[in-house]
């Protein structure tokens, strides 16, 4: 199976929800579904789930949906300006926001007592931070959010790359979940398998979402 970077991934995407015509949102619930597939529910039954404000935050937020609707104990952070949210991420934040969700918002070190207690106390934390795009360094309270999901979780999920890798090259950008397992979607992502990728991705599941051989042959110059 081809490793893909981040562009070309995007790409992929883009041809799929503007060329074909498939909604993003539908996209984002396969990949939550196919997250939910990849958890042991009858031996995790506690989780706490940190999510951006980007779509891989919207897959957490669809993740933890389903899981509240599988009756499981779920807590859920979001990490980032929420105004800055993309489009998805609001669709599903407002579905939890109508289930009576408590969600939340991480922004201070007060915060991230609530956050400490959580993490000890889960069966398993998943990652939904920041997805393929990364390419800065993660500083400031992402950093800290970060570097205590490492030191407090018992398991960490990470959905499609560990928060903080180059999905392009492997290397860290300052710091990287530590994640037991990685689904990622479609394709993998070279970054997963190049440097500290096989560190930090840990076992590395690839699920496909529903986007068509159409879209990746035509971006990846096949036809």
């Amino acid at each position: 199976m081809k490793k893909v970077t981040s562009t070309e991934m995007n790409s992929i995407d883009a041809f799929s929800i503007k060329a074909i015509g498939i909604p993003g949102i539908v996209l984002m619930e396969n990949a939550a579904l196919k997250v939910v597939k990849n958890i042991d529910l009858e031996k995790y039954n506690k989780f706490t789930i940190v999510c951006g404000v980007g779509n891989n935050g919207g897959d957490g937020l669809a993740v933890a949906r389903h899981l509240i609707v599988e009756g499981k104990d779920v807590d859920v952070f979001i990490v980032g300006n929420i105004d800055k949210g993309s489009k998805d991420f609001y669709l599903n934040y407002n579905i939890l926001d109508n289930m009576v969700v408590d969600i939340h918002h991480i922004s201070s070190e007060e915060n991230l007592k609530k956050l400490s207690k959580s993490l000890e106390s889960s069966d398993m934390t998943i990652d939904s931070i920041f997805g393929t795009g990364l390419k800065r360094n993660v500083e400031g309270i992402f950093e800290k959010t970060i570097s205590l999901i490492n030191e407090k979780s018992n398991y960490i999920l990470a959905i499609d790359i560990p928060s903080g890798l180059n999905a392009d090259n492997g290397e860290v950008l300052n710091i990287c979940i530590n994640a037991s397992k990685t689904v990622t979607f479609q394709l993998p992502k070279v970054g997963l398998y190049e440097f500290n990728g096989k560190k930090y991705a840990g076992e590395v599941i690839v699920e496909p979402i529903g986007i068509p051989n159409m879209a990746i042959n035509k971006v990846l110059g096949k036809i």
